[in-house]
């Protein structure tokens, strides 16, 4: 399991598409933050990383349209850059 793996395993509830720590919808804002820093110079990749989990979500998340989909896994992708710019190591203790 590589560094991406533990970071989404420390945040996801495969049953109920919610966050393993605060309990909101997975991936929660806390988790987005992460992601957006953790592949801020590879936002290709996150989104191909989301549309993913997205696709999963989908086949299990049945009473959610494509829009809603969209909107929870790709759509905060676009959105603002981290304010600051952490290091490796700061992840890790974000995430421990």
């Amino acid at each position: 399991m590589d560094e991406d793996d533990d970071l989404i395993a420390a945040h996801r509830n495969d049953d109920a598409w919610q966050c393993a720590d605060c309990r909101e919808e997975w991936p929660c804002p806390t988790f987005r933050r992460r992601l957006r820093i953790l592949y801020q110079r590879e936002p290709d990749k996150l989104r191909t990383l989301m549309g993913h989990f997205r696709d999963r979500a989908a086949e299990e998340l049945r009473e959610l349209d494509p829009t809603q989909l969209d909107a929870r896994f790709l759509n905060w992708i676009s959105g603002p850059p981290p304010r600051r710019r952490l290091r490796q190591s700061d992840l890790l203790a974000a995430t421990n």
